[in-house]
């Protein structure tokens, strides 16, 4: 699919940034008993810059991971980790820090919750609408939304635009935005046909739910909480590595653009993975798991390099290059409804069983 020599090229000159994901999936993976596709998948949101979607019931750590990855790479406090910032009843309010904005969704949210209420003084004094915004959604680096089908037709518009220009409209002015990553969560998907276009926005869909009640499975989880709850680790020295992810995230995309723009990273159209992939979609397809848009298989080429990329970096390899089961990414993260069956038997397909 990628000519292997160009895949070297981009390896060799963003290691740091790889080894630093595989020690930072390490550490989230310690923290949090059998998220370890969630963990996967917010690396590959992190680094490809494409937007996440957690789903799964009440109670499964969604809203904690995301914070503890933020805290991880510098974006939030320690604070935020406590038992009043991190654990307790969510209000759509909290805040601790510019660069990163948090929002619990619900029917009657209001955009200017999101983007900030019109200045009255400005108003009354000076006959101008401006928005109060510091603080506010347009002005973060990463964003998290929970529950963000729950949003009113106004917001999910809006959001289209963030997501796909990374700009704000706000009264027929523009405005560039710094978000760099977008997060999300919600109990279910959509079943509205109206929320489709934004639901397709979100390229990558992680599923989580409850631990099965086997014993062992419950210890390692409880274990594990009770630490994550009680006593959260703190950023140490040790941490340093993640300090500078989110500007190598934009180092490692601007590499991807710069060696396309030079003709060195181009489609192998005659790559044998892509009889491999045409069955992929055409099963999705039939089994109406997933459209597959052109818009989404184009964009899961940039997911796919990237997990070859980070495969790569796990097993401390050399040589990367595009393998079938690299492929396999679209059937974890990329699906629209859930078939264990289908999805077995076409990874089953990419491994030649």
């Amino acid at each position: 699919m990628f000519d292997p020599k160009t895949l070297s090229e981009i390896y060799s000159r963003h290691r740091t940034t790889f080894a630093a994901l595989v020690d930072l999936e390490t550490r989230l993976n310690a923290r949090f008993y059998g998220m370890g596709s969630a963990v996967d998948c917010m690396i590959l949101a992190a680094l490809t810059g494409e937007a996440m979607v957690m789903i799964g019931p009440p109670g499964t750590a969604k809203s904690r991971l995301v914070r503890s990855f933020c805290n991880l790479v510098g974006v939030l406090e320690d604070e935020a980790l406590t038992l009043a910032g991190g654990t307790g009843e969510k209000t759509g309010t909290e805040q601790k820090d510019a660069r990163y904005f948090e929002y619990l969704l619900t029917q009657f949210t209001e955009p200017s919750e999101l983007f900030g209420y019109y200045d009255l003084g400005k108003l009354f004094n000076d006959h101008t609408m401006l928005r109060a915004d510091a603080g506010m959604m347009q002005k973060a680096e990463v964003v998290f939304l929970d529950e963000v089908f729950n949003a009113s037709s106004a917001i999910l518009n809006a959001l289209l635009t963030f997501m796909n220009e990374r700009k704000f409209h706000d009264r027929g002015m523009v405005h560039r935005t710094p978000m760099r990553l977008l997060f999300s969560a919600t109990n279910q998907p959509p079943r509205e046909e109206g929320l489709g276009a934004v639901y397709d926005r979100f390229l990558l869909r992680c599923r989580l739910d409850n631990v099965g009640p086997q014993p062992d499975r419950l210890a390692a989880l409880v274990s594990a909480a009770w630490q994550e709850t009680h006593d959260a680790p703190k950023r140490g020295p040790e941490d340093h590595e993640f300090s500078t992810l989110l500007e190598d995230f934009d180092s490692y995309r601007n590499t991807v653009d710069a060696l396309t723009h030079s003709g060195a990273l181009t489609i192998q159209q005659d790559s044998p993975l892509f009889s491999r992939l045409a069955d992929i979609v055409a099963e999705l397809r039939r089994k109406d798991l997933s459209q597959m848009s052109n818009r989404r298989l184009v964009k899961f080429s940039g997911v796919i390099l990237a997990n070859s990329l980070m495969r790569q970096a796990r097993a401390k390899g050399e040589a990367p290059s595009i393998e079938p089961i690299d492929l396999a990414v679209i059937l974890d993260f990329g699906l629209d409804a859930e078939d264990t069956g289908t999805v077995t038997k076409l990874r089953n397909h990419l491994l030649g069983k």
